[in-house]
Order: C-alpha cells, then structure tokens, then sequence
C-alpha cells in the first residue's frame, strides 16, 4: 500500500479574548467567545423545560442560588482547561481565583440557608456547628432540580 497522507490537523494556539458572563458560557458551552463554533445542523430549538406546577419562593429561590454555583463551576472547569494549556497567564489565574472564592461563598450561602451540598460545607449549615448532612432532602424529594 502506497503511504499517502490524508489530512494534515492544523490547531491554533488559543489566545485570552472576550469572556461570555456566566450564565451565556453555561448555555453556549464555553467562556470563550471565539471558541463558539455553533453547529447549525445540530441546533435545537429552545424550549421551556420547566412547565411544572408553581414553585415555592423557598424552591425558588434554592434554584436561583443553584443555578448561580453551576454557572461559577462552569466557569471555573472553562478555565481549568485553559490554564492547562497557558498556565502562565495572570489574567485567567486571577479570573480562576476570584471565581474560586465567589464559588466558595454561594455554597457556604447556600448551606446556610438550605443544607449543605458538598462535605466541604457540613458545618456551615448551622449556627452551631452540628454535623448536619442528613439536614438536606434527597434529590428524588423535589428540592435538587
């Protein structure tokens, strides 16, 4: 067989640019703006997934502040990806450790106000100091969404 080459893959080196906010990266699937290469045949027509009955202003406001920490984690996986790659640029670690802290924060908040969602927050959930994972429901009771 005669040796013949089919393709040759060229790959820029990707460059810090314009940062979509959180809540657009999470929905386009990067931080990046110049790394959204949409395909057109495979888009989908967006459509309203939550057509379930009225939500409690605790339900609510429990998936507001949980949709706020996967869209800071989102970022923060983005720029892991990144800083593989250009581990020496300071703009996207400060970016990381800003986003580091506030994620920190959400879920220190949010174990206050609910329950803890990682064993990192266990003991943020009451005043005093109890151990208190099982303070949480379960996914299947509603309150994970």
């Amino acid at each position: 067989m005669q040796e013949t080459h089919l393709a040759i893959a060229s790959i820029p080196i990707q460059q810090w640019g314009a940062l979509y906010d959180e809540k657009e990266a999470l929905c386009t699937g990067t931080i990046f703006q110049e790394l959204n290469k949409p395909f057109f045949a495979a888009e989908i027509e967006k459509k309203s997934l939550n057509k379930a009955k009225p939500k409690s202003e605790e339900q609510r406001k429990r998936e507001e502040m949980l949709s706020k920490i996967m869209e800071v984690s989102f970022v923060l996986d983005d720029l892991t990806l990144y800083l593989d790659t250009h581990c020496q640029d300071s703009q996207a670690m400060d970016l990381y450790q800003k986003k580091s802290q506030e994620r920190k924060d959400l879920k220190q908040q949010f174990a206050a106000a609910f329950y803890p969602l990682t064993r990192d927050c266990i003991m943020d959930c009451k005043k005093d100091k109890a151990f208190c994972w099982q303070e949480g429901p379960m996914p299947w009771e509603g309150a994970c969404v």
